[in-house]
């Protein structure tokens, strides 16, 4: 099936073989291709080097894709393809955590915009909101983002926000960083607006490190951690809205007019996505289940094939090389086959 499968810009082939990381192939259109492709193999990595055993972890061969959608490099939606985000109908696609959960430096207008380690931007906002209750937070509703991204979809929210006192969405100027907040400095707000992008937006996992009430159009792609959001109920996490923010207004009124039930939801959230299943331990645990779950729908790997000289050749290269490789020769990788 793999083999089916043509290596389009922002893919890259590996395997797992005898609790190894290996490398087979890897194409980059550029930077941020490359910079994404090392960060979800780190991630990898790390959860493999965690495993108190590696003989339990399968021996697999997968393709990853670093897209923002799988159409972006398949038209098919049959095929095993790990994607960083996808539709409720293509079921056959396997979700993979995002490479900000290892870290990620945002290239915009050429230069760099450092992000950092996901687990150092949490500590940046609980260091941030230590000492102050949810109560002396910014009662306002909070965005920063790009409008070209999902023009759309992100002027609806200016446009349903607009005039109302617990409005401060406004969108950024990159070039002179107009409007800017860091990350942390989200969590000084009651409230945070998450809207998706071209497709799914890795932004969400920033904002639920803030004790705030995040509220959330219906989305329409699918991360790895999203079957974890309720919307309502004891166990409410979220505020979901209409697509079109049309109830945005409603909503918001009722979370002001009811601090109890908006402090019970931004606590919900702390627990289950910052305490617990967003977590450096949870990331690892997702990753071993992936490969479980793969390993018991494909193909066992094969680290040795026969070359043409009639040598056993190693198919990849082990992770721990391939990060010693020039960025330059990331960008289109392949194993030599002798």
């Amino acid at each position: 099936m793999l083999d089916s499968m043509n290596l389009q810009n922002g893919m890259t082939r590996a395997m797992i073989y005898n609790g190894g990381l290996y490398v087979i192939a890897s194409k980059s259109s550029g930077e941020d291709h490359r910079r994404k492709t090392v960060a979800i193999l780190s991630a990898m990595y790390r959860a493999l080097a965690a495993a108190q055993d590696r003989a339990w972890i399968p021996n697999i061969e997968f393709i990853f894709s670093v897209e923002d959608m799988a159409t972006d490099v398949t038209g098919s939606k049959s095929q095993p393809l790990w994607v960083l985000a996808r539709k409720a109908t293509e079921r056959a696609f396997f979700l993979l955590p995002d490479f900000g959960f290892w870290a990620w430096d945002n290239m915009i207008e050429g230069k760099n915009n450092e992000i950092g380690p996901y687990d150092e931007v949490v500590d940046k906002a609980m260091f941030l909101e230590e000492g102050t209750d949810f109560d002396s937070k910014i009662p306002q509703l909070v965005w920063r983002g790009k409008l070209s991204f999902a023009p759309k979809l992100r002027r609806a929210l200016l446009d349903a926000s607009g005039g109302a006192d617990w409005n401060d969405i406004k969108e950024i100027n990159w070039r002179v960083k107009d409007n800017f907040l860091s990350l942390d400095e989200h969590c000084k707000y009651m409230f945070i607006a998450h809207v998706e992008g071209r497709s799914y937006s890795a932004s969400l996992k920033y904002r639920q490190a803030c004790r705030s009430v995040i509220v959330v159009h219906k989305l329409q792609y699918i991360q790895h951690h999203h079957y974890l959001l309720v919307s309502d109920g004891p166990h409410q996490n979220y505020v979901q809205v209409e697509r079109d923010f049309s109830d945005l207004a409603t909503k918001m009124d009722d979370l002001i007019d009811n601090p109890d039930k908006a402090k019970m939801i931004a606590d919900n959230s702390v627990q289950t996505f910052r305490e617990r299943y967003l977590t450096p331990a949870a990331e690892a645990c997702y990753w071993r289940a992936l490969w479980q779950g793969y390993g018991q729908v494909s193909d066992r790997a094969h680290l040795w094939h026969d070359s043409l000289t009639g040598r056993k050749v190693k198919r990849g290269l082990r992770y721990e090389m391939f990060v010693l490789l020039s960025s330059e020769e990331m960008l289109d990788f392949k194993v030599s086959s002798g």
